[in-house]
């Protein structure tokens, strides 16, 4: 991995809507790769929800950036909280509008919806998947992620158990219904985006990377 603790808190600053320097953002940002996967981001910065500020799933932004990098595919991440929140907001959600339209134009072949959870949950990562529904059939996508994740010595993976991408206010559940590639929602435990284990960060990155490849290798 071409990244250091040094670089990674670098690209961190794009997500601090604190700073002066951002304060033009517009809500999101997208970058266009050339491998057919695309790696989204919607809660790298605070969200509001039913009225309620959220805060941020920390380092997932950067987390999306290095993955980008690294394997050329093509990322989408908000940059400004517009009073808004992209993966429960169903009307006027550009940032789901957005996704729809990278996918159509690029033939994207997977989306892989990155957030972060509290360690409280007891899992080290959560992949939800609506039950199986948003993989639109593709059994394999799930398998290979798992057994990657567990190549990479990441504990405790679990599938749908407290995050399920079930609801139509998700982006995995919208997107999966509106095409018909898989899906998947990656709820990432905060030990493994703890700035002071960055071993931790950089176990989870390179086993989403070696990920990422092993999907587009499938045609």
């Amino acid at each position: 991995m071409n990244i250091n603790k040094k670089n990674f808190m670098k690209l961190n600053k794009k997500f601090d809507e604190f700073s002066k320097e951002n304060e033009k953002n517009k809500s999101f940002e997208t970058i266009k790769g050339k491998m057919p996967i695309l790696i989204s981001a919607p809660h790298s910065v605070r969200q509001i929800r039913n009225g309620k500020i959220k805060g941020k799933d920390i380092y997932t932004g950067p987390i999306a950036i290095v993955l980008q990098q690294e394997t050329n595919c093509h990322c989408i991440y908000k940059t400004k909280n517009n009073n808004d929140d992209a993966n429960y907001d169903i009307e006027n959600n550009t940032y789901k509008q957005e996704i729809l339209k990278i996918i159509k134009q690029n033939n994207i072949k997977l989306l892989l919806d990155i957030h972060g959870a509290s360690d409280e949950h007891g899992f080290g990562v959560d992949i939800a998947t609506g039950e199986r529904k948003n993989l639109n059939g593709n059994e394999k996508a799930i398998e290979i992620l798992v057994e990657i994740l567990k190549k990479h010595n990441i504990e405790n993976i679990e599938i749908d158990k407290v995050f399920k991408a079930k609801s139509i206010h998700t982006i995995c559940k919208t997107i999966a219904e509106k095409t018909s590639i898989p899906c998947i929602e990656i709820e990432i435990a905060k030990k493994f985006r703890d700035i002071n284990n960055f071993s931790n960060i950089s176990k989870i990155i390179e086993a989403l990377k070696e990920y990422i490849i092993e999907i587009e290798k499938m045609g």
